[in-house]
C-alpha cells in the first residue's frame, strides 16, 4: 500500500511539472489573448496540483517520522520498565512487589488494558493474586483462591493447557458461567491469558482484560510476551531461593537433631544449656540437667529387632516430652540415653517431681507390634547453682548420680547431703 501511495504522489509531481512546462512554452510560442489564458490557467491549476503532490508526499514522511518516533518511545518506556523489573528482580525484592511492577509496566505502555498476574498454588492446585493495582477490589476477591480447572475462564483454560487463551466476548464464553456478573460489575468485557511456565510446569497465568469486546493486536501480544518471560524469571528465581532456603534449613537441622526421635542432640543441647546457664547467672535463677538412661532397653532391641527398638524409642520420646514444659529441652545423646534441661526452676522439688512423672510414665507398658513391653529408667540430675557452675561440670554430675541410681535401682534423684 505504502508503494502504491509513492508512485501515485511521484507520478503527480511529474504530471503537474510536465503541464508547467507545455503551459510555458506555449503560452511563448502562440502570443493570442484566448491561448494566453488558457495556458495560465493550465499553469496555475499544474501549480495547484504540484503543491498538493508535494504536501502529500511531506505528510506522508511526517507521519512515518511520527510513528517512529512513538515506537521508539514506547520502546524506551518498555526498556525502562524491564530494567526495573530485573533491578527487583536482582534486589530479591518481594515477589508480588516485583508482579505488580511488571503488570504497572504494561499499563503504562497500554493504558486500555488492565493486568493481573496469578500465580499457582503448586500444592493445593488454585490461584493466588499476586498483581492486580486497576482491577477493582471485588473482582479480585471473586478470584483469589479459585481452584485451577480448565472451564473457569480464560486464565483456568490457559493454566491447565500451557496454551494462550482468548476470550473475545466475556458475557458470551460459557467458560465464564459463575464469573459473568462479577466481570460486568468490573465493566471487563473481553480477556486472555498467557500461561507462564517453566520446563513444562505452569507457574502461573498473566491476564489481560479490556473494557471492549474483542481480540489483541499483533503489538499488544508481543508486549504481553515479553512481560510473561520477566514474569518467569522472577518467579522461578523466587522459588529457586524458598528451595535453598528449605534445603538449608532442612541440613541445618538435620545436624541438630536427632533423625529417629527428632529430638535436639548432643551439640544442640550444649548450646541451649550454656545459653540457659547465661541467663541464670545474669538473673539468679536455678536450673537442673538430668540424665536419663532406659533399662531393659538392650533385652527388647535383642529380641523384638531393632525396628520394634526404635518405635519404642520414638514413644517413650513422646512421653518425656508430655512431662516437661515446652520452654524445658529433651534431647537425645546415645543410644538409650536422654538428657533433659530444666530451665528457671524455682528449686530442687520441681526435678524431683518431674523426675516422678517420668519414672511413673515409663513404667506404664508400650504397645508395639503387638507385643507388649514394659522397660524403667535411672535418672541423675545436676544444679546451678547448687552442685556447679559449668555445663560441664553439671553433666559430669548429672551423669554419675544417674549410675549411682542405676546401681541401687532407686526412682528418686540422689543429692549430696
Amino acid at each position: 500500500m505504502n508503494n502504491v501511495r509513492r508512485i501515485a504522489a511521484g507520478f503527480l509531481m511529474v504530471c503537474a511539472g510536465g503541464l508547467i512546462a507545455h503551459s510555458v512554452h506555449s503560452a511563448v510560442t502562440t502570443p493570442t489573448a484566448t491561448t494566453d489564458w488558457f495556458y495560465v490557467g493550465i499553469a496555475v491549476f499544474s501549480g495547484a496540483l504540484l503543491i498538493f503532490a508535494a504536501g502529500l508526499h511531506t505528510y506522508r514522511v511526517n507521519s512515518k517520522l511520527h510513528n517512529m518516533v512513538r515506537l521508539m518511545r514506547s520502546a524506551d518506556v518498555q526498556q525502562r520498565n524491564h530494567n526495573l523489573v530485573l533491578a527487583q528482580i536482582a534486589a530479591d525484592d518481594p515477589l508480588d512487589e516485583i508482579l505488580t511492577s511488571l503488570v504497572q509496566g504494561v499499563e503504562h505502555i497500554k493504558p486500555e488494558l488492565k493486568c493481573s498476574i496469578l500465580r499457582i498454588n503448586l500444592e493445593q492446585q488454585n490461584f493466588v493474586l499476586a498483581a492486580a493495582p486497576s482491577l477493582p477490589d471485588v473482582y479480585n476477591h471473586a478470584i483469589d483462591g479459585l481452584s485451577m480447572d480448565e472451564t473457569l475462564g480464560a486464565f483456568g483454560e490457559a493454566a491447565v493447557t500451557g496454551k494462550r487463551v482468548i476470550n473475545a466476548d466475556i458475557q458470551s464464553h460459557s467458560n465464564w458461567y459463575g464469573l459473568r456478573e462479577v466481570a460486568a460489575q468490573a465493566e471487563l468485557a473481553s480477556c486472555w491469558a498467557e500461561p507462564i511456565h517453566n520446563h513444562g510446569r505452569c507457574l502461573g497465568v498473566f491476564v489481560i482484560y479490556k473494557t471492549t469486546c474483542g481480540e489483541p493486536d499483533n503489538d499488544e501480544i508481543k508486549l504481553i510476551e515479553e512481560s510473561v518471560y520477566l514474569a518467569e524469571i522472577a518467579i522461578e528465581r523466587k522459588l529457586s531461593l524458598e528451595a535453598l532456603r528449605k534445603s538449608e534449613e532442612l541440613h541445618r537441622i538435620m545436624a541438630q537433631h536427632d533423625s529417629l526421635t527428632g529430638l535436639p542432640n548432643r551439640a544442640l543441647f550444649a548450646d541451649r544449656l550454656q545459653q540457659a546457664l547465661g541467663y541464670c547467672k545474669r538473673h539468679q535463677r536455678v536450673l537442673a540437667v538430668m540424665l536419663l538412661d532406659l533399662d531393659k532397653f538392650k533385652p527388647v532391641n535383642d529380641h523384638y529387632g531393632h525396628a520394634v527398638g526404635d518405635e519404642l524409642l520414638k514413644q517413650v520420646t513422646q512421653r518425656l516430652l508430655a512431662c516437661v514444659r515446652s520452654s524445658d529441652t529433651v534431647a537425645r545423646i546415645g543410644g538409650d540415653e536422654f538428657v533433659i534441661l530444666l530451665h528457671q526452676i524455682d528449686d530442687m522439688t520441681q526435678a524431683n517431681i518431674v523426675s516422678e512423672k517420668i519414672q511413673q510414665s515409663l513404667t506404664k507398658p508400650f504397645s508395639l507390634d503387638g507385643q507388649t513391653i514394659h522397660i524403667g529408667c535411672s535418672i541423675g540430675a545436676a544444679f546451678y547453682p547448687q552442685d556447679a557452675q559449668e555445663t560441664h561440670e553439671l553433666t559430669q554430675i548429672a551423669d554419675q548420680r544417674m549410675y549411682l541410681n542405676k546401681s541401687h535401682s532407686s526412682s528418686r534423684i540422689t543429692h549430696p547431703i
